[in-house]
């Protein structure tokens, strides 16, 4: 049995969410990212932000496991530096089927209890689901190519 989940945790508005850790395979400063990636604002996926609220909250990135081998490269821009941290699995909810169902963010899993926090976990897969809308959209700059 399981007895603690490493998790990578971030704050975004007062509030704590956190993917799990073998989701996450890079995180940076937006001063330094790859230009070719494109960075999608963790808000972007909760609410209708304007552009100016993107460019405030956005100050560091997380790279996501990519779910294909012909997916576009994108970072996922969140207001802080994450963490790595180990969440105690008895202190790990899932959401009973009743939130399940009336959730308005999909990608929420699970919530958990740290350092008296609660924290949203969030599937890394069902939010690079809703990503692929914004990625599809995107056509290269062939301006940029080497």
């Amino acid at each position: 049995m399981i007895k603690q989940l490493t998790v990578v945790l971030f704050c975004h508005q007062n509030q704590w969410f956190a993917f799990e850790a073998s989701w996450v395979k890079g995180q940076g400063s937006c001063s330094f990212y790859d230009p070719k990636a494109l960075l999608l604002p963790f808000n972007q996926f909760l609410t209708q932000s304007t552009a100016k609220d993107k460019a405030q909250q956005t100050t560091h990135w997380l790279r996501l496991a990519a779910q294909s081998t012909d997916a576009k490269p994108w970072l996922l821009g969140i207001a802080s530096e994450a963490e790595l941290i180990e969440l105690p699995a008895e202190q790990i909810h899932t959401l009973p089927p009743h939130l399940l169902a009336r959730r308005t963010f999909p990608a929420l899993q699970a919530v958990a209890w740290y350092q008296q926090r609660l924290v949203s976990i969030i599937d890394a897969r069902v939010l690079q689901g809703l990503a692929h809308p914004w990625l599809a959209s995107v056509t290269p700059d062939v301006s940029q190519a080497e």
